[in-house]
Parts: C-alpha cells; sequence; structure tokens
C-alpha cells in the first residue's frame, strides 16, 4: 500500500470491482422489498406509510453517501500517486464529520418529520403509521453512516467485497426480526410498523459490526493502520473533503427529495395511486441496484486514472462501464415489462392499483434505460472532482423535474 500501485482498467478488473457493490444494493433492495412485503400484510396504509418514510430515511441518508463518495474519491487519489500513508487522515477527517451528519440526520427524522407530516399528509392513518416508523428508524443513522465511511475505504483502494459481507448481514438480521416484531412470532411483542424499523435498525448494526471485524482482521488494515489517527482529531483534509462532498450531498438530497414532494402530490390524489407509485419505485429501484455499484466504480476509476496521469484511458474505461451498466440495468428490471401484474399482486394490490401500476412500468422502463448511461456519466464528472458541476447538472434536472409533476398531477 506505501508503493503506487496502478488501476487495472480490463473488463474483469471492472466487474470485479462493481460487482460486489451491486450485490450489496441487491441485498439492500430486497430488504427494502422484504420490509414492504411484511408491512403490507398488515394494510396498505402501513406499506405506503413505511415507503414513504424509507424514502425520507434514503434522503436523508446521502448526506451519509455523500461524504463517502469524497473519501472514496480523496483515498482513490492518494493510492493513485503512490501516497497511501496519507489515507488514515482522510479516513479520520471523514469519520470525525460524520458524527455531525448522524447529528442532523437524527434530529431531521425524529423531530421535524413528524412536524412536516401533520401538515402534509391528509389520511390520518397513514400519518400515524409514518410518525411512527420515522421516531424509530432515526436511530440507524448511526450504523448507517459509520458503514458508509468505511465502505469508502474499501472502494477507494478499489477492494469491494466487504460490501457483501455487510449488506447479507442486514438482509439476514432484519428478514428475521421483520418476521419477529411486525406480527410477534415466537411470543416477541407484537410491533408491527415499529417492529419493522427495529428490525433494520438492528440489522445495520451489526452489519457495522461485522465491517469493523472484517476491517481490523485484513492484511491491508495492517498496511494502512487505519484507525491509527482516531486518537486526535486531524483536520488536514477536512477542508477538501467538504469541498468535494457537500455537492455531492446536496446533489443527492436533491434527487431524492424530489421523490418525497412527487409522493405528497400523489397522495392527495388518492390511495390507489399512492399505492401505485410506491410499487413502481419499489421496481424502480431495481435500477438503481446497478447504478450504485457501476458509478462508484466509475468515480474511483476517474479519479485514479487522473491521479496517475492515464487520462487517455478515461472515455474507454466510461464507455465499457456504461455498457455493462445498462446491460446488468435491462437484466434487472425485465419484470417491469414482462410480468408487472405479477409484481403489482405481491404487494396485495387490487384491481385499480393494479391497472396503475402496469401503466406506469411500461412509462418508466425507457427513462431507466436513458439513466443506465447518464448515471455513469454523472459519476465520471464527479470522479474528476467537478462535484460542484455536478450539483448544477442535478439540480437542472430538478426544476424540469418537479415542474413537470406538478402539472401532471
Amino acid at each position: 500500500m506505501s508503493e503506487k500501485i496502478a488501476l487495472n482498467a480490463s473488463n474483469k478488473a471492472l466487474l470485479q470491482m462493481a460487482l460486489p457493490l451491486c450485490m450489496g444494493a441487491f441485498v439492500q433492495f430486497i430488504v427494502v422489498l422484504v420490509d414492504n412485503f411484511f408491512v403490507a400484510q398488515l394494510n396498505g396504509k402501513a406499506m405506503s406509510a413505511v415507503s414513504f418514510v424509507g424514502l425520507i430515511y434514503i434522503a436523508l441518508s446521502m448526506l451519509s453517501a455523500g461524504l463517502a463518495n469524497a473519501s472514496q474519491i480523496l483515498i482513490a487519489r492518494k493510492r493513485g500517486e503512490g501516497r497511501s500513508e496519507e489515507i488514515p487522515t482522510v479516513f479520520a477527517n471523514a469519520l470525525f464529520i460524520g458524527v455531525f451528519i448522524v447529528l442532523i440526520q437524527f434530529l431531521v427524522l425524529a423531530f421535524f418529520i413528524p412536524t412536516f407530516l401533520d401538515r402534509s399528509i391528509e389520511d390520518e392513518e397513514t400519518r400515524n403509521y409514518m410518525k411512527t416508523f420515522a421516531e424509530t428508524r432515526a436511530y440507524g443513522f448511526i450504523f448507517f453512516t459509520f458503514i458508509q465511511v468505511l465502505q469508502s475505504f474499501w472502494s477507494g483502494i478499489a477492494l469491494t467485497r466487504s460490501m457483501i459481507y455487510s449488506t447479507v448481514t442486514v438482509a439476514i438480521f432484519t428478514i428475521v426480526f421483520d418476521y419477529l416484531f411486525i406480527f410477534g412470532n415466537l411470543n416477541f411483542p407484537r410491533l408491527e410498523v415499529r417492529g419493522a424499523a427495529l428490525a433494520t435498525n438492528i440489522g445495520e448494526g451489526a452489519a457495522a459490526l461485522v465491517m469493523f471485524i472484517y476491517t481490523l482482521s485484513h492484511t491491508v488494515y495492517k498496511e494502512v493502520r487505519l484507525f491509527r489517527n482516531l486518537y486526535r482529531v486531524p483536520f488536514h483534509y477536512t477542508k477538501e473533503i467538504l469541498r468535494l462532498g457537500v455537492p455531492i450531498m446536496l446533489q443527492m438530497v436533491v434527487a431524492l427529495s424530489i421523490w418525497i414532494i412527487f409522493f405528497a402530490f400523489i397522495e392527495k390524489k388518492g390511495e390507489d395511486s399512492f399505492q401505485s407509485a410506491f410499487i413502481v419505485r419499489n421496481m424502480y429501484m431495481l435500477a438503481w441496484v446497478s447504478v450504485m455499484g457501476f458509478s462508484s466504480t466509475t468515480k474511483t476509476y476517474v479519479s485514479g486514472l487522473l491521479a496517475e496521469k492515464r487520462s487517455q484511458e478515461i472515455f474507454h474505461v466510461i464507455k465499457r462501464l456504461a455498457l455493462l451498466n445498462f446491460t446488468f440495468i435491462l437484466i434487472l428490471t425485465h419484470g417491469l415489462w414482462l410480468y408487472p401484474e405479477s409484481i403489482a399482486h405481491l404487494f396485495n394490490a387490487n384491481a385499480e392499483t393494479t391497472r396503475l401500476t402496469v401503466k406506469s412500468m411500461y412509462i418508466v422502463l425507457p427513462a431507466i434505460s436513458i439513466f443506465a448511461i447518464t448515471s455513469i456519466l454523472l459519476a465520471a464528472v464527479e470522479g474528476a472532482g467537478k462535484t460542484v458541476q455536478g450539483f448544477f447538472i442535478e439540480l437542472g434536472t430538478t426544476v424540469l423535474y418537479l415542474t413537470y409533476a406538478y402539472y401532471i398531477s
């Protein structure tokens, strides 16, 4: 790690980095799907409530993801420049910033969001479900942010297998405790919506522990001594992390927040439209599984190749990553156009909800195909350190999106 190690830009190397990240994102998708499936057995309003607050949680978690992206870009750059001895300082700075981000996330979800829901959600039963889920789910940020910062190290040095271990842990613990807590099986208390939030928190806590143990036991940790600067708070890279990270945070929060506003529009159109929109959103997140892996890979490779002064290779790497992303997205989302009715019935959808769901899925599929390419291009911009430009690209699309969503709904 102390030596300058050139990035391998072969298709095999790209896939070796991207696939564990895709696998991690896929397991997260399964967790969300199972959460919604279990809660849907209570009633449709409970499923809509958990999906809506889950979306708010994801939007706020983009603060952690933006921090991790900035840390990953810097770590990849230091590795490419042969300055791996500086990686622990970058990591310590990122973890220190993460503490403040967790505080903001917790306060917003536990205290601000319930007030927002009182003013924006009309149905009282749905609103109460939402508030219960939000107040419990807020504690999950403690574990989620730690996982993200730790994963930024592994992604930055192009070793991503740890993502599989952490997300499989989340999946197993969440599914087991969903079964126990939502319905009160095996003499556990019946907590319903609160149980779904508690189960996911337990899953993330277990995953954080697994990631920590994995890092301590890995040979790379012994070479880099990743945690050596945690006993004192170094600020060497805080400004640089914030310069790169804040635009990404804002971009990601904006990208997810517009969905929250969109669903607030849809909620006023009736329960069938509201449930249908969330079923389609769950399927749309399948595209995110691929985008998560290949976008992160793009950022590491663009940053690393620039540091190694191999910029002439960047365009070819981007082109191959975009093609791989497009292929994986088509495979993952085939259900949207082959059997959308079966997908809708998974969530106990009635005839009208199913009809609306099928119509929406046929519209969403072409958009996902375009997203396969544009997500890689945007990741390349950010990987080059142009995160402010990435934010303004996202902001421009957001204005167009909200204008049309308001008009059409």
